[in-house]
């Protein structure tokens, strides 16, 4: 059975406020909450203070998860500066399951932490699973997410977030958010939600294919 892992931190971290340390921790942890609650069950373990894994069971939900991670720190974002995370998706097998997360092993920890080692200065998000084939398309697709992602606005983080969140209508999300339809709308359309959306449905259709279930 394959799972997804997420290896990550906290960009910019040294930079963060002591006092606002425990509020970003704290946020981190509300946003694993949420998912577990609306999307599927997964498990983090947070270790060096600014670092963490995430253990995703449903490997369909692991890249919406990684997009929730990172959309829920920005759109939590204090005055000071704005939160986000690098986060690297590995997908595999997950051969030795310890007590401790960071302590477990197998070919998808493998492919999340070292692809988290070879991402450049200015990479936020990297994805690796077991087949060169789709690794060579996501390098690409990735890449211009991660542009996308980087460049949104607090309000747009907050749109799309609960977008993915929710999956209710953009009518129920302007009702849950207590903003009009047309300002949801265009939140969502200048965060570029529909190559978000081709972006996900793109991974789950070559990951459903190399699992034979098409």
């Amino acid at each position: 059975m394959l799972k997804g892992i997420i290896t990550g931190d906290i960009v910019h971290s040294t930079k963060i406020e002591i006092e606002n340390r425990g509020i970003l921790l704290t946020t981190l942890k509300n946003i694993v909450t949420e998912i577990n609650e609306n999307i599927s069950p997964i498990e983090m373990e947070i270790f060096r203070g600014d670092s963490f894994q995430i253990v995703i069971p449903e490997v369909l939900d692991a890249l919406k998860i990684a997009l929730l991670i990172r959309s829920g720190l920005q759109k939590n974002t204090l005055e000071t500066m704005k939160w986000d995370a690098r986060v690297s998706l590995g997908i595999g097998k997950v051969e030795f399951e310890a007590n401790s997360i960071v302590q477990s092993d197998g070919e998808a920890f493998h492919n999340s932490g070292r692809q988290f080692d070879e991402m450049g200065k200015a990479e936020k998000m990297a994805l690796r699973t077991p087949w060169e084939e789709f690794n060579n398309e996501f390098t690409v697709s990735t890449a211009f997410a991660d542009e996308l992602i980087s460049s949104w606005s607090i309000v747009q983080a907050e749109a799309i977030y609960y977008w993915l969140l929710k999956k209710v209508s953009q009518r129920e999300l302007a009702e849950m958010l207590q903003k009009s339809p047309q300002t949801i709308n265009k939140r969502l359309l200048t965060a570029n939600y529909g190559l978000i959306e081709l972006y996900l449905n793109r991974y789950q259709q070559l990951l459903k294919e190399r699992m034979g279930w098409n």
